[in-house]
């Protein structure tokens, strides 16, 4: 120890006494140096061991689902659970010891059906500094919240039940397919896309719905290709509007008609074998995000030629719009066919078809029943579309049966029955609730 002689002010000498400071100094070096070395590889360490016991982890959750299916152990119902001892998983194919850091960890997996996923609750043993009952603490109090980000979690389920009417509507009206929405419903099945409409059935208030039934009818309608026949080849040209050279006389009884050409601005020059018929256009377009879209490129367009249900708008301004088709016949010389009037199957007495003259009726009215043949599939067209009905299956409660929701053995207690067993009956409804609990660090 060393002293230091100063004065004051007024002159007057003050006696210090102090410490060296080279000690001093060598133990703040040793706390600035050493600790803080020390703090890194407790946390390197404590991170390289967090991310080995997750791997040993996840290999033995992954191995138990895997178990479970192939030994039809899953858990099937609401809060229903499994439990697999882990030595169980290295008999097999499911864990080497490869995925447990050469360890053969021992312990039990219960694995607990939650809404629509199972939690793994692990307790695992001999597998030295994963094993739980080192890794972890005391279990938690319940609650009624899934604790996020803790490893070991247990989930204890709760049941209640009520009694039950199962009771089902009468069928909708007939929907057809573009009626119906193209996703599925939360009931699993594609609804028309306006339940609302008076077509549908209603459930009471009171009335939960628990299904959609469906019915499907398929309908069919056809139209028959038909044709003109002749009696005998003779010396007959192509099908043609005007004269062809080296014709000289026309055959009415073979008129065809070409097909209606597009719809145009222009008026469609005059023949005596055309036929000229106009409509109004418009320029038709839907709006988004404040944009005209136009159909066609924005031209006058015939209203039978777009989808108004999609382009649900139109300008002000129209024009005429114009269209036409030509008749065309058959020319000959010397003596005339003889031709029937359009037939699907030969007639009597006309042995040639003339190809040529093919039409197509129109199509028939929808029907139940197919009318496709083998005496008919030759000329028949058949169109077929589905039709469905819907009804809903629908329940009402009554209040609660237990004051309150119980644990599995007191429901069991309750009731002598699994709550398996018990979620078949119709008569009753199970209703399951869930209560956490994790392993503190």
């Amino acid at each position: 120890m060393k002293r230091a002689s100063y004065v004051d002010k007024s002159g007057n000498t003050i006696d210090h006494t102090f410490e060296s400071k080279k000690t001093f100094l060598n133990i703040f070096f040793v706390i600035g140096t050493i600790v803080p070395l020390i703090l890194i590889g407790l946390i390197i360490y404590t991170m390289v061991d967090n991310s080995k016991c997750d791997k040993i982890y996840n290999s033995i959750k992954t191995a138990t689902l895997e178990y479970m299916k192939d030994n039809d152990k899953m858990p099937e119902y609401e809060g229903d659970s499994a439990s697999i001892n882990i030595d169980k998983l290295y008999s097999g194919k499911y864990l080497s010891s490869l995925n447990t850091d050469n360890l053969v960890c021992s312990g039990k997996v219960k694995a607990t059906k939650y809404k629509n996923e199972i939690i793994y609750t692990l307790d695992v043993n001999n597998c030295n500094t994963c094993s739980t009952n080192k890794r972890y603490g005391s279990w938690s109090e319940e609650l009624s919240y899934y604790p996020a980000g803790k490893s070991i979690v247990d989930v204890i389920p709760y049941y209640n039940f009520y009694e039950r009417e199962v009771l089902t509507t009468d069928w909708s009206k007939n929907y057809e397919a573009d009626e119906i929405s193209e996703k599925e419903s939360k009931y699993g099945v594609k609804m028309p896309k306006d339940t609302e409409d008076n077509g549908m059935p209603k459930v009471p208030t009171e009335g939960e719905i628990v299904e959609v039934q469906t019915l499907e009818t398929p309908m069919y309608r056809y139209k028959d290709k038909q044709w003109l026949w002749y009696d005998q080849p003779l010396n007959y040209s192509d099908f043609s509007s005007e004269q062809p050279s080296g014709f000289s006389t026309k055959d009415e009884n073979t008129r065809i008609y070409t097909e209606w050409s597009e719809y145009s601005l222009n008026y469609p020059g005059e023949k005596t074998y055309r036929e000229i018929k106009q409509t109004t256009g418009y320029k038709f377009y839907y709006e988004k995000d404040g944009k005209k879209i136009y159909a066609n490129n924005g031209k006058y367009t015939a209203p039978e030629d777009v989808d108004e249900s999609k382009y649900d708008q139109r300008d002000s301004d129209t024009s005429t719009l114009y269209q036409y088709r030509d008749s065309k016949w058959r020319w000959y010389n010397g003596q005339k066919r003889r031709y029937s009037s359009y037939r699907s199957v030969q007639p009597e007495s006309y042995p040639y078809r003339d190809d040529a003259t093919m039409q197509e009726t129109p199509y028939s009215g929808w029907e139940e029943n197919s009318s496709i043949n083998s005496s008919n599939a030759g000329y028949r067209t058949e169109e077929t579309k589905i039709l469905t009905k819907f009804r809903y299956v629908y329940e009402i409660l009554s209040l609660p049966v237990l004051k309150k929701p119980v644990t599995l053995d007191k429901f069991e207690k309750e009731v002598a029955m699994t709550p398996s067993d018990f979620a078949s009956l119709e008569e009753y409804k199970l209703e399951v609730t869930y209560k956490f609990k994790y392993r503190k660090r």
